[in-house]
C-alpha cells in the first residue's frame, strides 16, 4: 500500500515540467460497492489526485468536496440522446451535476458518452451536438475555462495503425470526427482515447510479443520501426498514441493533445486468457505509471505529456463477459490491494 502511495504523489512534483498525471477510473458494477466516504478515504490514503467517474454520482461528488482531487464526470451513454437533442436538457444536466458541486468539488472535465462510435453508433450523429450543448452550458456559467469537454473513443476507430504514420480514422466517422476536432481545437480540449495493449496483444495471434505490450525492455532488433518515419517503438502504448496523432494529421489537425482515459491490464482471466495474471497486470501498470510520469512522450512527440487514467480502482465483480472483465482493479472492494505496484523510482522503464 505504501508503494502505491509514493507513486501517485509523483505527479505533484513534476507537474510544472509537463503536466503529466496518472489518474484512476472508478467503476461501480460491484456487488459490495464501497460507500463514498470509503472511496475518498482510499483515494486520500493513496494520494490519488485525479479520478474519472462514469456518471456524476451525487453522493460521491459531495464526498470529494474540499479534497482538492481533480474530478472528471461523465454523461452516461443512456443519457446521450436526450442531451444531444436538447440544449435545455444539457443545461439542466450541467446545473445538477456540475454547477451544484463546484467550486467545492474540483470538477475539471466532462466526458460526453464513452466509446459512442463503437458501442452506441446510433447516437453518433448527435455526439457533437451533445458536446456543444454541454460546453454552451459551461460558457453560460463562466466555467468553460476550468472545465474541458470531450468524448472518450476506443482506439479501434483507428485503422491501419501500424506503422503509425499510415494510420487513419475509420472514414465512416469523418462526419463526426472532423467537427469534433474543430471543437477540441477551438476550446483547447484534448482527444480522449482508450488504449488497451492487452487487447492488441490478445488479438494479434502471436504477432505482438508480450514484452512489447508490457513495456518490458526489448533488444534493438526486436523494436518495431516505422519504415516511413524511421521512428523506433519499444511498446504498444506509444505506437497506438502516435497512430492517433498521425490519424488526426490525416484530417489536417496537428495541435490537439491526447489524454488516455483508460488503460490497464487484467489480473485474472479464464482459460482462454492465460496472460491475464497478477504479475502481468503489476508489470504493465507499474511500467505505464513510470512511462507517463517520466514525461517521455512518444516517438512522434517526445516530451509531450500523455496523461493517463488507469482502468481501474476496484475490481468490478458484476461486469458481464469473460473473467478478465471483472479483474482490472488495483483494489478489491474491501480496499485491499490486488497487488502492490513494484515501483522503485521515476527512472527509465
Amino acid at each position: 500500500m505504501a508503494v502505491l502511495l509514493l507513486f501517485f504523489m509523483l505527479p505533484l512534483s513534476i507537474s510544472a515540467s509537463g503536466d503529466a498525471f496518472i489518474g484512476v477510473n472508478i467503476g461501480s458494477d460491484i456487488s459490495d460497492m464501497p460507500g463514498p466516504t470509503e472511496i475518498v478515504a482510499l483515494l486520500k490514503a493513496q494520494s490519488i489526485q485525479h479520478v474519472r467517474l462514469y456518471d456524476a454520482d451525487q453522493a460521491l461528488l459531495l464526498a470529494l468536496a474540499n479534497t482538492g482531487i481533480r474530478v472528471t464526470v461523465s454523461v452516461p451513454n443512456d443519457q446521450l440522446l436526450g442531451i444531444g437533442q436538447s440544449n435545455a436538457t444539457a443545461a439542466n444536466w450541467v446545473t445538477r451535476n456540475v454547477i451544484a458541486h463546484v467550486p467545492a468539488t474540483n470538477i475539471t472535465a466532462i466526458c460526453v458518452g464513452s466509446e459512442v462510435l463503437t458501442t452506441l453508433p446510433n447516437a453518433a450523429p448527435i455526439l457533437v451536438s451533445a458536446i456543444n450543448f454541454i460546453h454552451s452550458a459551461l460558457v453560460a456559467a463562466n466555467l468553460d475555462r476550468q472545465i474541458k469537454v470531450s468524448s472518450p473513443h476506443s482506439s479501434s476507430i483507428i485503422l491501419d495503425s501500424f506503422p503509425p504514420s499510415q494510420a487513419f480514422f475509420n472514414r465512416t466517422w469523418n462526419p463526426v470526427m472532423v467537427p469534433m476536432f474543430k471543437f477540441l481545437q477551438s476550446t483547447g480540449s484534448c482527444l480522449m482515447l482508450n488504449v488497451y495493449p492487452y487487447y492488441d496483444y490478445q488479438q494479434s495471434n502471436g504477432v505482438i510479443p508480450l514484452d512489447y505490450a508490457l513495456f518490458r525492455p526489448l533488444p534493438p532488433n526486436k523494436e518495431a520501426v516505422d519504415s516511413n518515419t524511421l521512428l523506433h517503438y519499444t511498446n504498444v502504448f506509444d505506437a497506438v498514441v502516435d497512430a492517433a496523432y498521425f490519424a488526426m494529421s490525416d484530417l489536417n489537425f496537428t495541435n490537439i493533445p491526447i489524454m488516455v482515459t483508460e488503460s490497464g491490464w487484467p489480473s485474472k482471466g479464464d482459460s482462454s486468457e492465460p496472460d491475464a495474471t497478477v504479475d502481468n497486470a503489476n508489470t504493465y501498470n507499474s511500467n505505464l505509471i513510470r512511462h507517463v510520469l517520466n514525461n517521455t512522450g512518444t516517438p512522434k512527440h517526445p516530451g509531450i505529456a500523455v496523461s493517463t487514467f488507469i482502468y481501474e480502482l476496484y475490481n468490478e465483480d458484476l461486469r458481464s463477459g469473460p473473467v478478465s472483465e471483472k479483474n482490472w482493479g488495483l483494489f478489491y472492494a474491501n480496499g485491499e490491494p490486488v497487488y502492490t505496484l513494484h515501483l522503485t523510482g521515476a527512472g527509465s522503464t
